[in-house]
């Protein structure tokens, strides 16, 4: 506790918006694994460890969520804070015959939050809504296709803790290569000596990735990477508009997996899942999809401890 306490004066958290993984490097998430870890020490022993008692933390929620929404009020609860805002933008005056700008309901929810966790269905909105934040600070819940930073650190952590490190791993990612879980997933990657393959479904492959991600290597079939690869992360289909996007999309179920890989390979997901994991991967050792969703309380109450000093 006193070595971290001694680092976080020069860290990239605290007081700081969260809005993209291109703000953080090994030394940051580092310290965020470290935080996460001390984290789960306390929730594993029952300590009543409540560091933001009297803060409040703001959900604007202008798009949907379960997990991104309910593992930060979580975190915020569990740390001591309290909540409040909307999970459904049309219950503000944004809705109805008022439509009141997006713009004016983002100022507000700053004024009376020390944290606001925002999701938006338009790409680059939660940093927006940081130049408009006089006091809080911003978290980037999920912007269109631009990043979900939250997101990357609960899975980079939780590769962390399942393999012990990141580098030297090798991750296969399905489906689609376009979607902000990917986009934020190759940006935490950037700094780690990791083989990155992808395979995409029809009209799914990557496009105008950020700078600097690490190259995805395309042109494998699917039996062969599953023989060499230790993570396969499955991103999200359901954006997809039309049936036919996604009749070549990957379904990862127990027979492919056994078939095809020697080793003990983790199947990862962000979820929501619509067909990409099958159920019968649920309770088997490849499944570390349930993994990450228990590790986004943890992972978020660190950071939260991170961006509040404490």
């Amino acid at each position: 506790m006193a070595t971290l306490r001694a680092t976080r004066h020069a860290d990239a958290f605290t007081g700081r918006h969260v809005l993209s993984m291109g703000d953080y490097h090994p030394r940051d998430l580092d310290l965020l694994f470290r935080t996460a870890d001390e984290t789960r020490s306390d929730l594993a022993s029952g300590r009543d460890h409540r560091p933001l008692a009297g803060r409040l933390l703001m959900s604007a929620f202008f798009d949907k969520s379960t997990r991104t929404r309910l593992a930060h009020e979580t975190a915020m609860i569990r740390l001591g804070g309290t909540v409040a805002g909307f999970a459904d933008a049309t219950v503000t005056r944004a809705g109805g015959t008022t439509q009141e700008s997006d713009d004016d309901i983002a100022r507000m929810v700053s004024l009376y939050g020390d944290v606001v966790v925002v999701r938006h269905p338009e790409t680059g909105w939660p940093a927006h809504a940081a130049s408009l934040s006089e006091a809080a600070m911003v978290i980037n819940g999920g912007d269109g296709v631009g990043e979900h930073p939250t997101q990357t650190m609960v899975d980079l952590y939780t590769m962390h803790r399942r393999f012990g490190g990141l580098d030297g791993l090798r991750i296969l990612i399905l489906n689609d290569l376009r979607m902000r879980c990917v986009r934020s997933l190759l940006l935490g990657l950037r700094h780690f000596d990791c083989t990155v393959y992808g395979l995409s479904a029809s009209g799914k492959d990557a496009a105008a990735l950020p700078e600097g991600v690490p190259p995805i290597h395309t042109g494998r079939d699917l039996d062969s990477l599953l023989s060499e690869v230790d993570i396969v992360y499955s991103s999200p289909t359901v954006a997809a508009e039309r049936p036919e996007d996604s009749l070549d999309r990957v379904t990862l179920n127990r027979d492919l997996l056994r078939r095809h890989s020697g080793h003990d390979i983790t199947v990862m997901h962000p979820l929501p899942r619509k067909g990409e994991v099958d159920t019968d991967l649920d309770d088997t050792r490849f499944a570390g999809y349930w993994e990450q969703a228990d590790n986004g309380v943890p992972v978020r109450m660190a950071l939260l401890r991170l961006m509040f000093g404490c």
